[in-house]
């Protein structure tokens, strides 16, 4: 089998967990493009019929779009209910769905944190539950990535110390679900993305002395762009080509992390 064929996704089926703004957005393109049906979903059904819409007319491929909130065991039951229900079985599993509360440590609320946790680190654990229990018994040999962030492990900014916090598990949970399902042929990866201007991380980029700082640490001397330079590392992640890949994280940051 060459390399070509290797990495082709005919034939597979994609949910894109956040997949209709962003980071997801730009990860769901790319898995479209190498040839999966992808189903985009974030909590408003406008922004993922019009993503979904963006991907079916630029790549020729299917797209679809479920809203669903992944806070709940419920909502996330429902999304892999109606995407199983449309295209039959999933394939590939991405985790990017993603919500961030900025403020002091000592000023976070239990709501606040509760918030934060509730999507970027427990309805990723949900969603991972519910797919991978779809894959064993029907004995897909699936892929699943999740989206951590180099805010996990190597770099810790201020006043997001919940989602440093929930990215640090993603990690390590991303790991021990390789180790559990490996026997059932699945991989479980994950991406540690740097700096990338999106909507979630524009008051960021809105700050003349924190841009200026971000982009000092960049060797390769500019931002991630969100709709190209995650979508190579998806596509290996979620093709046949990283049958051998799991339990792994790649950091993808312009080599901000390599300082």
């Amino acid at each position: 089998m060459g390399v070509m064929e290797l990495l082709s996704l005919k034939g597979k089926n994609a949910l894109i967990i956040g997949g209709s703004k962003g980071l997801g957005e730009g990860i769901a393109k790319g898995l479209a493009e190498a040839g999966a049906a992808v189903v985009v979903s974030s909590r408003n059904q406008a922004d993922c019929d019009k993503a979904a819409e963006m991907i079916a007319s630029s790549t020729g491929g299917t797209a679809l779009g479920i809203a669903a909130d992944i806070s709940t065991k419920e909502g996330v039951d429902s999304l892999v209910n109606a995407m199983i229900e449309k295209l039959g079985h999933i394939d590939i599993l991405v985790n990017s769905a993603g919500v961030n509360i900025r403020k002091p440590a000592i000023e976070y609320t239990v709501e606040d944190w509760d918030k934060v946790q509730d999507v970027q680190l427990k309805g990723v654990f949900l969603a991972c539950q519910a797919v991978g229990k779809h894959m064993i018994e029907k004995g897909i040999r699936g892929k699943i990535i999740n989206i951590s962030s180099i805010n996990a492990r190597v770099v810790a900014r201020p006043n997001i110390v919940s989602y440093v916090a929930a990215k640090g598990a993603v990690m390590q949970m991303t790991k021990a679900l390789a180790v559990e399902w490996a026997q059932y042929g699945i991989c479980v990866n994950a991406v540690a993305p740097g700096f990338f201007e999106t909507a979630m991380t524009k008051v960021l980029f809105e700050d003349p002395a924190t841009r200026e700082e971000m982009f000092r640490h960049i060797p390769v001397k500019r931002f991630g762009n969100a709709d190209t330079d995650l979508a190579g590392m998806a596509v290996y992640f979620a093709s046949d080509a990283s049958n051998y890949t799991t339990g792994q994280i790649i950091y993808i940051d312009g080599g901000y992390t390599s300082i």
